[in-house]
């Protein structure tokens, strides 16, 4: 028992890393069946903004049932867990519509660059220790998932994004609520977070909640392909990341744990690059030369800055 004890108290300090390693990997083919949806089978953001009420609604409704309101903590602190709610629902919107204009790969992307926000807002207020190397580290991560954005390493290297302007948006909607998350894991379990959460996000997503687009939205997941993507693109991927990174920001530091989320872009390069592949077709991920050269290379940034900020 002593020897397992002690092996524990080894893996302990970096279970955050491994955390938030599987919560990007999970919110990363989350967008790849969001972008599926939006593509194939639903007709616009609206209408998966309506889907995304019911999954949320029934996840919250489920956590109540189960871990129970948190009685003990303060309206003010209940306040802070809901508004990190509305500004992750802000974020993803957001990041929905970039899905819908452009590449999935392009526009996960560009909505990865929340770390420099939550790392300058953790050092300010939380008193978080950014050293040189972490600062590299993170600037690695952040450099690498917007150069997967670019259209490679030629002529079009500085041609914008679809959406850019909803993407940095969605960056900083995912910032603050990251952020929020971890001021708030003083006086709430990770559980009772993620719970309020999801309830928070609901109000942002009943912004598109016309009678119009519960039709279509009842019209677009008729077929069998169509529910299974979403029932697992939205009503169980999504859940999973969001609790793997609130348990990880339990265990570790905000400003390195939204780093390595920063991973995401990664996981959607490699998934629709598979997917974009000519005998599958299912997806129209640019499988050019130069293209995938500058996705290597930011692979590779990304890679170099998830070790760096787990041995620094």
């Amino acid at each position: 028992m002593a020897v397992l004890t002690k092996v524990w108290s080894g893996i302990l300090p970096a279970v955050w890393i491994l955390l938030a390693i599987c919560s990007a990997a999970s919110l990363g083919f989350a967008n790849i069946a969001h972008k599926r949806l939006l593509d194939n089978y639903l007709d616009g953001v609206g209408v998966l903004g309506v889907g995304s009420i019911l999954t949320r609604l029934t996840c919250g409704g489920i956590m109540v049932a189960v871990v129970g309101w948190p009685t003990d903590a303060s309206w003010q602190v209940i306040g802070m867990a809901l508004l990190s709610g509305v500004s992750l629902g802000t974020g993803l919107l957001l990041l929905f519509l970039g899905l819908k204009l452009g590449e999935a790969s392009r526009a996960v992307a560009v909505s990865q660059t929340n770390p420099i926000l939550v790392a300058l807002l953790a050092l300010a207020i939380l008193g978080e220790a950014v050293g040189p190397w972490q600062w590299t580290a993170i600037a690695l991560v952040v450099c690498g998932a917007v150069l997967v954005s670019v259209e490679g390493l030629g002529r079009g290297l500085f041609r914008l994004t679809p959406g850019l302007t909803a993407l940095m948006g969605s960056s900083a909607g995912l910032g603050m609520s990251f952020f929020l998350a971890k001021l708030v894991l003083s006086d709430l379990t990770p559980w009772e977070v993620f719970t309020l959460q999801e309830l928070g996000m609901v109000p942002v997503f009943a912004l598109f909640g016309r009678p119009a687009n519960w039709r279509k939205l009842y019209s677009g997941l008729r077929s069998w392909p169509a529910l299974t993507t979403f029932l697992v693109g939205e009503g169980l991927l999504p859940q999973l990341a969001i609790l793997l990174f609130v348990w990880s920001f339990a265990f570790g530091p905000v400003s390195l744990a939204s780093a390595i989320l920063a991973t995401r872009p990664m996981f959607v390069f490699l998934a629709g690059s598979l997917l974009s592949w000519r005998r599958l077709g299912l997806m129209q991920e640019s499988l050019g030369t130069s293209a995938l050269a500058a996705k290597f290379v930011a692979i590779v940034m990304i890679v170099a800055g998830t070790i760096l900020l787990a041995v620094a």
